[in-house]
């Protein structure tokens, strides 16, 4: 953990940075950019989006130094002595150089960062409140609620009681404090890292081979990491366990024979053979010059080795590793390099005896028979006791539940938005309305464990596989734009269907019903791709997406049809046979598999109509559009002062289709106070079994539930199954 470059020192404490920090700030910015904050505040520029990344990225830099500091400033008052902070892809680390001489110490050290990060979280929590009631910059209150809750999740996550987590150091502390030992305590905490990094390990892989989700690989180094470093501890534990209290005097070799500087090479050389020693101190006036290695005398030739002296190969005591007689001797350890080098001991900087990696690995041998003549073994987690046991268990449990996310989609009840606010008509004459027509939707969240298990016990919640909302085999960021795509279109067939309805001649036209996504294993999967545009079912033409819907309505699972097919790859047209298939998920009956919308579509209107922009998806709002803008035509009050929620696909002739999540539709038509709620015929009953709910008024829209037929005017308001430009096939 030594960094590559020194930043500053702050505190008494030097900073420093791994290169592998500016990586991964890097990859942190640019997702903030271009994923996180233009999907949550769309109407800033790309801009905005970076500076935003870049300041919060700086500031969660600046968190992450905090935690850290406040374990090494904590440490310090503890006598622990600081070698600095590095930060590193994985946050930052605190290098103490040595080990707290209590368990209360020990804790005191642990829980200081941690303390920080809570602070931190709730200040900036706080400042997000404070500029969400001033009206501040969207730009300001994202990155405070980014960082507020990104605080709070490093908080979260430093809690989790596994060794080298803060977490699993208060739970060392408390193991240590219980049963005396710090080095069984350590064994049992790291027991428990070993165990979580494995965890985490399992959820990372599950997510990557099981979602496809590339997030899954970091998650997986984490728990590598985790694993890792928790060995890492358990063998420090043990080689403290095998050297115990040993120091360095009771290990050395004592009163080394030394060279002078001045001695020939070949006397060396003669000496070493005649004592068999293959390193010497180099002494002058009592005072340790360097140390000389026989074999960089013995590559010379004899001649060389006569005409040369010690000092010329020598190491000089600049570049040798020196070690105090009474440190303990887990303290010098790393000193040795593995292996490859001896250190020179000093008692009051006067030479006192050498050590050798073998003098430490006989120790350490000795040691370890020692303890097993006691019958000491190393510690499990279930010795920690039954009640620490439970807790380690049920924080994995929770830790589990908050980064594992399961293969189902969470419905709840969303936005309510008033249709007739986001429509504005020139070129006709128009009525102002008199009520409201509510467009209800749902919101579609991929939550967590815990989230999950929460919300199917929610009477207002609805929990269903990701395959019955995202197909299978498609990707869900593009799912979401075609649906979002999908929203558009529908409300220009909203604005026709009014149209008509208020007797204006409108022409609806396309030039086919193309493929934007085919499900796997569907009959459509290997035949068709996104591009392919049908123009004919059974040489009936096809120049709308509700053409194909048409054509194919009324046809059970395993009916043949052949397809006139323009290949996105090729002008020219050709003949596919395919067979229809039960898919009640994605088609609401049977159907090829295939989602389309009408290629070029051509609505011509006799007036001019916009809409106000929303981040929304799916054609479910085409019913309120309609309405809505149909009110707006008529010189009749058709609302009548009354708030009416609906929802159902539209198409261009009138006709309504099925949608979906109209439980949950129900549930947010009601908490608005809508007095009538509008739902395609097949689907009241899902309406009317909202429950009871809090909020709930008497005599709400649960009691005045009607199909879409109950408003049906001019425009011939039929609970059918059309569709414009959703999954029709």
């Amino acid at each position: 953990m030594e960094p590559d470059v020194h930043l500053a020192r702050v505190g008494g404490v030097d900073i420093g940075i791994s290169w592998s920090w500016l990586l991964v700030a890097g990859i942190v910015v640019w997702s903030l950019a271009t994923v996180l904050f233009p999907g949550a505040y769309p109407d800033l520029g790309g801009a905005t989006h970076l500076a935003m990344a870049v300041v919060a990225v700086l500031l969660f830099f600046a968190s992450v130094l905090l935690h850290e500091l406040g374990h090494a400033w904590r440490a310090r008052r503890e006598g622990v002595p600081i070698e600095g902070i590095t930060l590193w892809m994985l946050g930052g680390v605190a290098r103490l150089r040595g080990n707290p001489r209590s368990p209360g110490a020990a804790f005191r050290v642990a829980v200081a960062g941690p303390l920080i990060s809570a602070a931190l979280a709730a200040g900036f929590g706080v400042l997000a409140l404070v500029a969400s009631q001033l009206d501040a910059p969207d730009a300001v209150q994202g990155v405070l609620d980014y960082l507020g809750w990104l605080n709070l999740v490093l908080l979260g996550f430093n809690l989790v009681p596994a060794l080298p987590l803060d977490g699993g150091r208060i739970f060392q502390s408390w193991i240590w404090r219980r049963i005396g030992s710090p080095t069984d305590a350590t064994l049992q905490a790291a027991t428990a890292g070993r165990l979580f990094g494995y965890l985490l390990i399992g959820i990372g892989l599950l997510s990557l081979f099981g979602d496809s989700d590339p997030g899954g690989i970091w998650l997986a180094f984490v728990g590598w990491f985790v694993l890792q470093a928790a060995g890492a501890e358990s063998n420090y534990a043990l080689l403290q366990r095998s050297l115990g209290s040993r120091r360095v005097r009771d290990t050395m070799t004592p009163d080394p024979v030394t060279v002078p500087p001045d001695m020939p090479l070949d006397q060396l050389v003669d000496q070493a053979w005649q004592l068999r020693h293959s390193t010497f101190p180099v002494v002058a006036d009592g005072e340790l010059v360097g140390i000389v290695a026989v074999r960089d005398a013995a590559r010379l030739g004899s001649e060389e080795r006569v005409a040369r002296r010690v000092a010329d190969v020598m190491t000089p005591r600049e570049q040798l590793a020196t070690v105090e007689a009474d440190r303990e001797l887990t303290d010098v350890v790393e000193a040795l390099e593995a292996g490859t080098q001896r250190a020179a001991v000093l008692d009051d900087g006067r030479l006192v005896g050498i050590l050798a990696p073998s003098d430490v690995a006989r120790a350490i041998e000795l040691g370890e028979l020692r303890a097993a003549g006691l019958g000491r073994r190393p510690g499990c987690l279930r010795a920690a006791g039954l009640p620490a046991t439970v807790v380690v268990g049920l924080a994995f449990l929770v830790a589990v539940g908050f980064l594992y996310h399961p293969p189902f989609v969470v419905i709840e009840p969303g936005a309510v938005l008033r249709a007739e606010d986001d429509v504005e008509i020139d070129g006709v004459a128009t009525t102002a309305v008199n009520g409201d027509y509510d467009l209800v939707s749902v919101r579609l969240t991929r939550s967590n464990a815990i989230g999950t298990l929460v919300a199917w016990v929610r009477p207002d919640r609805e929990v269903v596989p990701v395959e019955r909302v995202v197909p299978p085999g498609v990707d869900p960021a593009d799912y979401s734009r075609d649906q979002r795509a999908v929203f558009e279109e529908s409300r220009r067939v909203a604005a026709a269907a009014a149209a008509r309805s208020a007797g204006l001649d409108v022409t609806v036209d396309g030039d086919g019903a193309e493929v934007v996504e085919v499900v796997d294993d569907a009959p459509a999967s290997g035949e068709l791709e996104p591009g392919d545009v049908i123009t004919a079912v059974d040489g009936r033409a096809v120049s709308t997406a509700p053409a194909l819907r048409e054509a194919l309505r009324g046809l059970g699972a395993g009916s043949e049809v052949t397809l006139t097919v323009e290949r996105h790859d090729s002008p020219d047209r050709e003949e596919v046979r395919l067979k229809t298939a039960s898919l009640p998920a994605v088609a609401g009956g049977s159907g090829l598999g295939v989602s389309v919308t009408t290629r070029d579509l051509r609505i011509d209107l006799p007036f001019e109509i916009t809409f106000a922009e929303h981040d929304i998806g799916g054609p479910s709002a085409g019913l309120a559009y309609t309405l809505a803008i149909t009110d707006m035509l008529e010189p009749e009050d058709i609302a009548q002062g009354r708030e009416i929620a609906a929802t159902g696909t539209i198409a261009a002739t009138g006709e309504v289709g099925p949608v979906g999540g109209v439980h949950e539709k129900a549930i947010a038509a009601d908490d608005a106070g809508a007095e009538v709620f509008l739902v395609p015929e097949s689907e009241v009953d899902d309406a009317r079994d909202v429950g009871p709910l809090p909020r709930r008024r008497p005599g709400a829209a649960q009691d005045l539930i009607h199909p879409a037929s109950a408003v049906s005017r001019r425009a011939s308001v039929r609970p059918r199954g059309g569709r414009e430009g959703s999954r029709g096939g």
